[in-house]
């Protein structure tokens, strides 16, 4: 296999978002329908993986559905990438049953918002299938450094995976902007006595020092509004760039984004201005996404 993924010359990853959750935060990136000439738009705008998701995680939204609805809705996009481009297909989801039927129909990376702790069961999915991981900072409460406390909860997930037999040079991490608040829905935020802004803003000017690749996603959250006074998703897009590009500066090895060529051009922009640094975390600590070999 041609390896697509590993960072030449410093080149920041992307990771193309395509929902099939209409419950999305960000309507914008919905594909119910037309979802493979949504992963052709991703593919032609510079993405190196394409990210499914079937279920929106937004820790400020009710929007839980059943398993076998995010099933559906993920296996339709899924294949429907897959159909479309070459990239490898990641499915965002923290169920076992919905990863093992996506990573059964040819999916290669699987993006854990729980990092793997959410469903006992995941587990076995990584003994199975051997995917890429994305394993997000989660637990039931975090305290104290912002970027200490998300270290540790990566490295909880790390463990997790290494000793359900994954690789260690096929894990990225995420420290989850966005996923630690006072309060939520659901089980899939992880909670924090003081300000959600103030630790993302911390976590994402020290971003490179969580361990691992690190992969940033930050592209149109409510940091990205609250900082630059943008209420509407929609809206936020210039200015979620601009984060990315700090992100990049801070060590972020990926992109998780709506607008992968907004993304790609902001870290270029950013490794022009600290190449030689940018270059030291790519060499020393690069994604690795496998391509595949036909469409």
């Amino acid at each position: 296999m041609e390896s697509r993924g590993r960072a030449r010359g410093g080149k920041t990853l992307i990771m193309g978002v395509l929902n099939a959750s209409p419950e999305s935060f960000y309507a914008g990136s919905v594909r119910s329908r037309g979802a493979a000439g949504a992963a052709r738009r991703l593919a032609r705008e510079g993405a190196d993986a394409i990210d499914v998701g079937g279920m929106s995680s937004a820790p400020y939204l009710g929007t839980l559905v059943s398993e076998r609805e995010e099933a559906r809705r993920a296996l339709r996009a899924v294949r429907a990438a897959l159909s479309a481009t070459d990239l490898p297909v990641s499915v965002d989801t923290p169920r076992a049953s919905v990863a093992r039927a996506c990573l059964e129909a040819g999916a290669t990376i699987l993006n854990d918002v729980s990092g793997l702790k959410h469903d006992p069961l995941m587990r076995e999915v990584v003994a199975s299938y051997s995917p890429h991981l994305v394993l997000c900072a989660h637990g039931r409460a975090a305290a104290g450094d912002p970027v200490l406390a998300a270290k540790k909860l990566l490295d909880e997930s790390v463990a997790v995976a290494v000793d359900a037999g994954a690789r260690r040079d096929k894990i990225t991490l995420d420290p989850s902007v966005g996923f630690f608040r006072r309060s939520g829905r659901g089980r899939l935020f992880t909670r924090i006595s003081g300000d959600w802004f103030a630790r993302d803003l911390e976590v994402i000017s020290r971003i490179g020092r969580v361990g691992h690749p690190v992969m940033a996603s930050v592209s149109r959250k409510s940091v990205v509004g609250r900082m630059f006074g943008v209420r509407s998703p929609s809206g936020r897009g210039e200015a979620s760039a601009a984060l990315e590009a700090a992100c990049v500066l801070a060590g972020a090895d990926a992109l998780r984004t709506h607008d992968p060529a907004r993304s790609a051009a902001a870290a270029a922009a950013a490794t022009s201005v600290c190449g030689r640094r940018r270059r030291t975390f790519a060499a020393r600590r690069a994604p690795v996404w496998a391509r595949r070999t036909s469409p």
